[in-house]
């Protein structure tokens, strides 16, 4: 008798907490992130991550089939992420994400190569052109020659945000006459590349935005650490600035509201690397970039947990400058800093000194950038031997009335393309005058009638210099100063 009475209140205490538990564990439907969808490119030979939402406490399976799966447990919160095993590059395979209640499938899925591609408007920039001011050369022709169905493209829409977000809108698109004039240009060329040198898939995520600053790309913790941008992160921390436009207008080149918009939704997707087109938006603070560049590589590869590597495109020459006073320009600093970035393991700069418009923001030629970042990839990460960089800066010497400059990235040898202009040396006062140059013993000898003890030297030293030191295979030095 005390035995029945007891039932019944325990009974209902376990009833009450089974349902309060299901209540907790809410019922959610399977979604993946919005890069899992047909026609995309995983990366080959790695475990690939995948991810979504999903009832918590409940499994997940993800299989390909080339014949790999892989299960995890939701979390509590809905979250659910693994780490898929993919074959050597190959194609076209089906992924299945299975449930208990639902499955979704993924078609025509290409394995091979992924990279990023991100910056401003010289990265974004469409094979088409922007017309009739910014075309690209022969954009046409490349146009109606894209068929490439190896080659896919996801072009993330322009987003910023103040808070990290954890979806994007976009698509995956197979390369064709039909798409390829949308795409990148840059990142096209890039991809074409790889694609007709490796004989393998090739995937661009492409996420850029004309006229942006390299902070709003960058996380609100990594400026933190900067302290240059303390000041705009405090008033953007502070929700009531929302309500009080006097203080502060939402735009896109705040800090860190692309990298929230833009690049935060598409981690951790599994990439080879990340290429990179950007400085124009900087140029003016070329002191700062030398610091906020590299903070940025970091930022991105601490955050994919991978030193993934990073290439980057300098500048080209263009009259920043619009007064006839040379000593007013800047941009070539900016170049500068992109160059002493370089000290920034596992990057390399595509130089673009020979192939800039001194009336245009925008070169045509961007077959030749995208071929130029290709090769930096092809030397450095696919094992082709060849010479991917032009000649680099990397020490002087004092000879007499002579300063001997050396380079790395020579190739088979310096060579002068016309005269050899460009290079100005200085004495102690930093009074630059222009210098005769001249290659001897694949160095640059340097000397100038005014000055019997040179100190300094510097080369395209100007908003629109003019490239005239190559190394044989053609490649274009970069322009520098000794100055530290």
């Amino acid at each position: 008798m005390y035995k029945q009475s007891l039932f019944g209140p325990i009974a209902m205490v376990l009833c009450l907490l089974f349902t309060s538990c299901q209540v907790g564990q809410e019922k959610k439907a399977l979604k993946l992130n919005e890069l899992f969808t047909n026609h995309m490119v995983l990366q080959q030979n790695e475990e690939v991550a995948f991810w979504g939402v999903y009832t918590p406490g409940e499994k997940v399976a993800v299989s390909g089939s080339w014949g790999k799966e892989e299960t995890t447990t939701v979390i509590n919160n809905g979250n659910w992420t693994l780490n898929l095993p993919t074959p050597k590059a190959g194609g076209p395979f089906t992924v299945n994400i299975v449930t208990k209640d639902s499955t979704i499938t993924i078609n025509d899925v290409m394995i091979g190569e992924v990279w990023l591609a991100s910056g401003q408007s010289n990265m974004e920039m469409p094979v088409k052109g922007w017309l009739p001011n910014n075309p690209i050369d022969n954009s046409e022709k490349e146009i109606a020659d894209a068929n490439y169905p190896g080659i896919r493209m996801f072009t993330v829409m322009k987003t910023f945000s103040l808070e990290p977000l954890d979806t994007l809108l976009g698509q995956w698109e197979v390369a064709s006459p039909e798409t390829a004039g949308e795409f990148s240009a840059t990142a096209w060329f890039f991809a074409q590349r790889l694609h007709q040198e490796l004989n393998i898939p090739i995937g661009i995520i492409h996420a850029s935005w004309g006229g942006t600053v390299a902070e709003a790309w960058t996380s609100k913790g990594q400026l933190k650490k900067l302290g240059d941008f303390d000041k705009a992160i405090e008033i953007l921390e502070d929700s009531s600035f929302l309500t009080r436009p006097n203080i502060l207008k939402l735009h896109q080149n705040l800090p860190t509201v692309l990298f929230n918009g833009m690049l935060h939704p598409i981690i951790p997707f599994t990439i080879k690397g990340a290429i990179w087109y950007q400085g124009e938006a900087n140029v003016g603070r070329a002191e700062q970039y030398k610091k906020l560049f590299p903070a940025m590589i970091e930022d991105w590869r601490e955050k994919w947990n991978n030193e993934f590597p990073f290439y980057f495109v300098q500048i080209a020459p263009y009259k920043y400058n619009q007064s006839p006073d040379v000593s007013s320009d800047i941009s070539q600093k900016l170049r500068d800093a992109q160059r002493y970035s370089l000290k920034t393991k596992n990057t390399g700069m595509a130089v673009t000194m020979d192939i800039g418009n001194f009336e245009n923001i925008h070169p045509a030629n961007k077959q030749e950038v995208g071929a130029r970042l290709a090769g930096l990839a092809l030397a450095n990460d696919y094992g082709k031997q060849l010479v991917a960089s032009g000649p680099l800066y990397k020490s002087f010497e004092p000879s007499g009335n002579k300063l001997i400059l050396d380079f790395d990235c020579k190739g088979t040898g310096l060579m002068a393309k016309g005269s050899l202009s460009g290079f100005e040396i200085a004495a102690a006062d930093k009074k630059y005058v222009s210098a005769v140059a001249k290659i001897v013993d694949n160095k640059v000898q340097v000397f100038a009638a005014s000055i019997a003890q040179p100190e300094y030297a510097r080369y395209a030293w100007w908003d629109n210099g003019i490239a005239t030191l190559f190394n044989k295979e053609g490649l274009p030095a970069s322009s520098f100063t000794t100055e530290e």
